[in-house]
């Protein structure tokens, strides 16, 4: 089921002189009300015609629709220029929540800056009396562009639920934070401890003699007598 592309014509997907640049759409698990989609674009280095779209389509039966689409066209230079549109849109509906059928197309456009750098970004509008949203996170992965998207039915509407992401913001801001520890390097150094005193001597203790002890003054004393007898 392509989308409509006024003045592009489709690549053909069996054109074995121009790779067909949009990769498989893989389908991640999903819930009652979020659906996941994905796939790689190969930004092509030369088109088959002037201006030429590929695109790959998946639908899921009472779920969702997923378009990945890529718009190639030649600039003034003569090089090729693409721009990535992804679509999307929440099949599934709630009668008792006022819901009367699916949910709107959502879309978003990728330039060839959004696409070279990664980029995150939604697009939203209101389903009944709720609202779907449709996330988007571009990287580059091996030279690729991946894509993936994410299709959420939220239970709030569309105002409902930019209120809340306000109130949960100021909420966060006024959370205490956390001290993180100081590296190593950014930590003070604590002074070294102080040597310790010498303790004093006790009043009577005997003071240190010198060399030799008493042993020295008794040799010294009989050196002295000898010398004074015998000359």
């Amino acid at each position: 089921m392509p989308h409509d592309h006024p003045g592009f014509d489709y690549w053909d997907i069996d054109d074995h002189d121009h790779p067909f640049p949009v990769g498989d759409i893989e389908i991640a698990p999903d819930t009652e009300d979020a659906t996941q989609a994905e796939a790689d674009f190969t930004l092509p280095a030369k088109l088959p015609g002037p201006a030429t779209v590929a695109e790959r389509y998946i639908g899921l039966v009472g779920l969702a629709q997923f378009w990945f689409a890529l718009e190639c066209s030649p600039d003034a230079l003569g090089n090729v220029t693409c721009e990535a549109v992804l679509r999307a849109r929440h099949l599934q509906f709630f009668p008792d929540h006022g819901e009367t059928g699916a949910g709107p197309e959502l879309a978003i456009r990728l330039t060839m800056a959004d696409m070279a750098v990664g980029k995150r970004c939604e697009a939203l509008a209101a389903h009944g009396p709720h609202c779907d949203l449709l996330s988007l996170s571009c990287s580059v992965r091996a030279g690729k562009v991946h894509c993936e998207l994410y299709l959420l039915h939220v239970r709030k509407t569309v105002q409902g639920l930019l209120d809340s992401r306000e109130r949960w913001k100021r909420e966060a801001e006024r959370m205490p934070q956390p001290r993180l520890p100081l590296p190593d390097h950014d930590r003070p150094v604590p002074p070294p401890p102080p040597k310790p005193k010498p303790e004093p001597i006790p009043e009577g203790a005997m003071t240190p003699g010198r060399p030799g002890g008493v042993l020295a003054g008794i040799v010294g004393f009989f050196k002295r007598l000898a010398w004074g007898l015998f000359g």
